[in-house]
């Protein structure tokens, strides 16, 4: 009788433990952004790969720049993208692109570098929001050269 009381203290002990360290679910907040890519280049049947971050993530000491959202790829220069936020602990939002100008599916290689790339940044997203508009202008780099900006 001893030995199962102390089992079941120990199963809702433990049970108590979990159900303490556990997260909830988070809340996200759906958002639709638009994206305009421009270039001094032609963007006709080109493949744009875009990034979507949040600015900064993170609280305190644990702050951020540059958490990704998510990636995909667009063969249209102007888009609508709906995405799920999270704004627990995360501000703004900066928008990647990177177009592949010689079609190897890389950005940028030793013996290629010639794809270009640019990012749209909004400091007071979400409460903001308006388009993005991407200028491609840099050569081989990557969205924190864009950003944080000093």
């Amino acid at each position: 009788m001893k030995k199962k009381s102390h089992i079941l203290s120990f199963i809702l002990f433990s049970s108590f433990m979990l159900a303490g360290c556990s997260e909830g679910e988070k809340e996200f907040e759906k958002k639709t952004i638009r994206v305009e890519v421009t270039a001094e280049q032609s963007l006709v049947d080109k493949t744009i790969y875009v990034s979507s971050f949040h600015s900064q993530s993170g609280i305190g000491f644990q702050q951020h720049p540059l958490y990704e959202i998510e990636s995909f790829s667009v063969e249209s220069t102007n888009f609508e993208r709906s995405f799920d936020y999270d704004p627990a602990g995360n501000t703004g939002l900066v928008v990647y692109a990177w177009v592949d100008n010689d079609d190897d599916g890389i950005n940028c290689t030793m013996d290629s570098r010639n794809d270009t790339s640019g990012a749209a940044i909004d400091e007071g997203f979400p409460e903001t929001n308006s388009t993005f508009i991407i200028e491609l202008t840099e050569n081989c780099v990557g969205p924190d050269w864009f950003y944080p900006v000093e």
